[in-house]
This record gives C-alpha cells, structure tokens and sequence, in this order.
C-alpha cells in the first residue's frame, strides 16, 4: 500500500489521468508507438553496438571471437540485473504518471541506486572467484583460458556500472519521455561501439578494450540521463529523496520475476552451448554468432511488449483498469505486423547476415542455417515475447517464469535427444523452431492475466492494483 504521505489529494484528482491513453483505439495505437519507436530506435542501437562488437572481435582473430562465445551465458546474466533495476524502476515511473506525481520518480530510482550499490560489490567478488569455475564448465581450450577468465573478471566491473544510466533511461522512459530516454542508451551505444572500434583494433588492444569501452559508455550516459531528468523537472533542485520502501515493493514484483527469466535464459544459453559443444568451436561460434543477430529481432516484441505495459500501468495508476483489455488488444495488433515482416527479411538474408557477423567462411555458414531454419517462426515468438513482457510488468511476473523456463527446458532437452537421433546441429535447430511455434500458449496466457487484472482479480496470487 502507498504511505498516507503518497496519496494523491483529491484537489490532485484532476491531474491523474491527464497524460493516460484513453480506451479508444487511435489513441492507444499512438501512444504505444510515440513509446515503442525510440525505445526501439535505442534499443536496436544498442543491439547493433553489441552485434558490431562481436564482429569486430571477429575480425581480431578467431580466438578473441571464441572467447566473446563463450562469454555469452556470463553477460546474458549481467544483463538480469539490468533488467531486474529498469524493468521496476520503469513501472515504478509509469505508475507515478499515472497517479500524477512527478515527484516520486527521482526518490523511487535513488532507492534502487542505494539497493545497487550494495549489491554489486558481491557480484563483482563471486565473478573475480568463480571465472576459473567458469573456464572448467564450459570447457574452455586450453591455450584460451587465461583470456577467457581476465575478460570475464574484468567485464563483471564493466558491466555492473551500466546500471545507472539504465536507471536514468528508464525513468524517463516510464514517465512518458522515451525520446529522451532513447538519447541516453543511444550515446552509451555509440561509445562503447567507437571505443572498441578504436583501442580494440586501431590501437590493438584487442578484448581488452571491450570493458573500457562499457565504462565510458556508461560514464556519459549517466551523465546525459541526470541532465535530461533535470530538463524533464523530474529531478529539481532541494527536491527531498528519501528512502522509499515501495521500492522494495518494486522489485519484489516486478524485477525478481524479470531477473528469474533471465537467469533461466542465462542457463538455457548456456545448455545449448552444451548440446552443440560436441560439434566443434565454428558451430559454438556460429550459433553465438547467430544468437546476437536474434536479439535483434528479440528486441522489438520487448520493446512493444514494454510499452503496452507501460500504457497498462499508467492506466493503472489512474485506476482505469477496464480499459486493460483494449490496450493489449491493440498492441498486439501492431507486433503482429512487425514480426510478418521480420520473419520474412531474416529467413530471405540469412546468407548476408552470416557473412556480415565473421570473414570465416565456416562460422558464417552455421550462422547462415541457423537464421534460415528458425526465421519464419520468429512472428509466434514476438507475439511470445510481447505477452511474456506484459506479464512481468503488471503483477503476473510468477507465470511468465514459470512459461520462460517451460520453454528453454523442452529446448535443451527435446534439442539434446534430436541431436543424439540425428548427429547434427541442424537437428537442434528445427528443435529451436518448433518450440517458437509452441509459444502461442504464452500469448493465450498473457491474454488470461490482463483480463484478469482489468477485472479487478488477482493475477499470479496477486491483486490486479498497482504496486507503490
């Protein structure tokens, strides 16, 4: 429950709904893509900072590529607690939209700084410790160890200072300014791309450079996200920035559920590198390669899937909950859309794109056969990926846990007895593809919870009103 101090006064009534998308059609269409096109326009500059990363470690030696493979799994659980802090601090905002209270955004995400600053110590110690553990599960060469286990020691301090310019974004974001918070990932984007571009392969440092990079990549994006904060009057000077409890509400909710289903990715990755280790170093390398590629187009149904959960919580801030319904309705409308089209270009330019990520012609073949086999599934797994996001931001987080894990495990175990039937990695592939089309029992689910919650009934063992 909110403190009483919190309570929106009923002088304040007036202007609680007055930035929420009505229940009409044209006006959630157009406020889930004034949303969804910045976030995306980052995002994909993100992803693509990510993607050029990995090809320029392509062009530094098949070995620098291999070790960035094998890094994989490590970074995709790095980036749980990205999503574990943004994911609640984004709700968090778009809720305070809603109830009309500008005031608690800068609070709310100084408690999850506080939160983060202790908690990355820890992590930081069990990554410097375990990275040799790491190097034996994943079998790591021989003559690739010791790179293998300095980048990871190093890449766990880099990425961990991500965290605050992911908390700026996200909370212009959440509040209604996904421009603004476009810019900041935009900028951290660019640098760290141009930082590997430059000590990386100018200067030849090599991986090296990769966690200088994401420092000064995140050193100005925190620096420009306080700046447009201030600008936004979402951070004013004397403003008083005491601790929230909700916060911890927040992440209760909201980012333990996204942090699961991102552990539960970091450990499906890592058990299909398991199932295609037997097949050699190009078939890892070309699947990681190929997995790159695929955030990219993870990345638009997350960005739809965030803002129509967005849209949904500022709703529910106001307590216009019966327009819940319409909302999800119309945002899958539009994910439908992007994803005919996605799934068709991926499966047309598979080729082009394995050729793209490396110059080996081994490499780019795997690559190739693992977009041109999985491609036009891709439109069930956007509608899968929309719903699942949705979940997790309006209380239902528990069964999108539960749906994400369902999923990865039928991957690595039905992909692992497909493999030993058929000896080789295409087997695992068609497996991948299979299970994408077994996702529109997300969807249905998704569907469930947000009828649930625009009834006024729990969802996931909660009650379908706003966190805070």
């Amino acid at each position: 429950m909110v403190d009483q101090q919190h309570r929106p006064q009923p002088a304040e009534a007036a202007e609680q709904t007055w930035a929420v998308p009505g229940p009409d059609g044209k006006s959630v269409r157009k406020a889930i893509v004034s949303l969804a096109v910045p976030m995306a326009v980052a995002e994909v500059a993100s992803l693509l900072a990510l993607v050029g990363v990995v090809a320029l470690m392509g062009r530094m030696g098949d070995e620098a590529l291999y070790v960035r493979a094998l890094y994989l799994p490590v970074g995709t659980l790095f980036g749980a607690v990205y999503f574990f802090f943004g994911f609640s601090n984004q709700v968090a905002a778009a809720i305070s939209r809603g109830r009309g209270r500008p005031e608690d955004v800068v609070p709310i995400g100084l408690s999850f700084v506080r939160i983060w600053a202790v908690g990355a110590v820890a992590l930081i110690a069990v990554a410097v410790v375990t990275a040799p553990l790491l190097a034996d599960i994943f079998q790591v060469a021989p003559e690739s160890r010791a790179d293998f286990v300095s980048f990871v020691r190093w890449m766990a301090v880099a990425e961990l200072t991500q965290v605050s310019f992911v908390l700026c974004a996200s909370s212009l974001r959440g509040f209604g300014h996904p421009t603004s918070g476009a810019a900041v990932s935009l900028l951290s984007a660019a640098i760290q791309f141009g930082g590997v571009a430059l000590l990386g392969l100018r200067l030849g440092m090599g991986p090296a450079s990769v966690p200088i990079a994401i420092v000064a990549s995140s050193i100005a994006g925190s620096a420009l996200g306080l700046w447009l904060l201030r600008r936004a009057d979402l951070w004013r000077a004397g403003q008083p920035r005491p601790w929230r409890r909700d916060s911890l509400t927040y992440l209760r909710q909201v980012g333990l559920p996204v942090a699961a289903s991102q552990i539960i990715l970091f450990i499906g990755v890592f058990g299909m590198l398991w199932v295609l280790g037997p097949f050699g170093p190009h078939v890892v390398s070309g699947f990681s390669a190929a997995t790159s590629l695929q955030f990219l187009i993870i990345m638009p149904g997350i960005v739809l899937g965030s803002a129509i959960g967005i849209v949904l919580n500022q709703q529910r801030g106001a307590g216009k909950i019966s327009w819940l319904r319409s909302t999800l309705r119309r945002g899958l409308e539009i994910t439908i859309a992007v994803y005919v089209v996605l799934g068709v270009v991926m499966w047309f330019g598979s080729d082009v794109l394995g050729r793209v990520m490396t110059d080996s012609p081994a490499i780019a073949a795997e690559t190739s056969l693992y977009l041109h086999t999985v491609a036009l599934t891709y439109v069930l797994m956007g509608l899968t990926l929309t719903g699942l996001t949705v979940m997790e931001q309006i209380g239902a987080g528990l069964l999108a846990v539960v749906l994400n894990f369902v999923y990865f495990a039928a991957i690595v175990l039905l992909g692992k007895l497909a493999v030993d039937a058929f000896g080789e990695p295409v087997a695992f592939y068609r497996t991948v593809g299979l299970c994408n089309l077994a996702g529109i029992t997300v969807l249905l689910t998704a569907i469930y919870a947000v009828r649930r919650a625009s009834q006024g009934r729990p969802i996931g063992g909660r009650a379908a009103e706003a966190p805070g």
